[in-house]
C-alpha cells in the first residue's frame, strides 16, 4: 500500500495481533496485513532491525515500528480517539485491556493444543473468561450505567472486551456464544455496539474469513516460522 497505510505484520490468525486489527477496524482505518508464512520471512524481518524484541506483531505507522501489543494498542487508541484524557479513566482502560489479555490467553494457546474441551474448561474456570472476567466487566457496566466501560464513549477498554468475546465466538461458534452471553445482557450490548463501529463488522464477517488460515494450519505455520 501507499505511505499512509499502516502495515501490520503477523501470522494469518488472531494470536496477539487481533486486538490491534480490531482497533484499526473500529477506527475505520484500512491497513495492509502482512502475513508471515515462513522462517526466512521472519529472519529477514529481524534483520531489518524493526523488531525491538525480535517479536511480532509489528505495526508500521507514523514512521515508527511499534511492537508489544499493549503499548501499541494504547498508541493506536490515542491516535484514533479511543483513549481517555483523564488519568483515572486511563487506568481503568489500561486495566481492562490487561484483564482482556488474561482472559484471552487460553484462546491464543488453543490452535497449538487443539483440544476444544480443555479450552472450554479454561474459559469456564473460576479464573477464566466466564468465571471471573465477564462477571466483573458486566458489574463495571452496571455501575457505570453506560453503554461502555467509561460511559457514553467507546474506548480501548470496550474494543478489548469485544475482541475477547469475539475470540470465544470464533472458536466455539455463534450458538455457544449466544448461550454464554445470556447471563450478561450489558456485555452483549457492549459487544453489539463495538461491532457497529467503523468497518469492524465487515472485517469480522467478510474480510477476515478470506485471509485467515484454518486453526491447525495457522499453528503449523507459526511453528515453522519460529523453529
Amino acid at each position: 500500500g501507499h505511505m499512509g497505510t499502516p502495515k501490520l505484520t503477523y501470522w494469518a490468525g488472531r494470536g496477539l495481533a487481533e486486538p490491534l486489527r480490531c482497533i484499526f477496524a473500529a477506527a475505520d482505518v484500512k491497513i495492509d496485513n502482512v502475513f508471515l508464512e515462513n522462517k526466512q520471512q521472519m529472519q529477514d524481518l529481524i534483520a531489518t532491525g524493526k523488531l525491538a524484541f525480535d517479536q511480532v506483531p509489528l505495526v508500521e505507522i507514523d514512521g515508527l515500528n511499534l511492537v508489544q501489543t499493549a503499548p501499541t494498542a494504547i498508541y493506536l487508541s490515542q491516535k484514533y480517539g479511543f483513549w481517555p484524557a483523564d488519568p483515572k479513566e486511563q487506568h481503568t482502560a489500561g486495566s481492562v485491556l490487561a484483564s482482556a489479555s488474561d482472559a484471552r490467553a487460553c484462546f491464543v494457546k488453543h490452535p497449538f493444543l487443539g483440544e476444544i474441551d480443555k479450552t472450554s474448561e479454561a474459559a469456564d474456570a473460576p479464573n477464566g473468561l466466564w468465571g471471573r472476567y465477564a462477571p466483573k466487566w458486566e458489574a463495571m457496566l452496571k455501575a457505570q450505567q453506560g453503554k461502555y466501560v467509561l460511559g457514553a464513549t467507546p474506548s480501548l477498554a470496550d474494543i478489548a472486551i469485544f475482541e475477547t468475546l469475539d475470540f470465544y465466538r470464533f472458536i466455539f461458534g455463534e450458538d455457544k456464544f449466544k448461550e454464554k452471553m445470556g447471563g450478561f445482557p450489558l456485555l452483549l450490548g457492549l459487544h453489539d455496539s463495538v461491532l457497529a463501529l467503523g468497518h469492524l463488522r465487515q472485517w469480522r464477517d467478510e474480510e477476515r474469513p478470506k485471509v485467515f488460515l484454518e486453526l491447525g494450519e495457522y499453528a503449523q505455520v507459526v511453528r515453522a516460522t519460529l523453529q
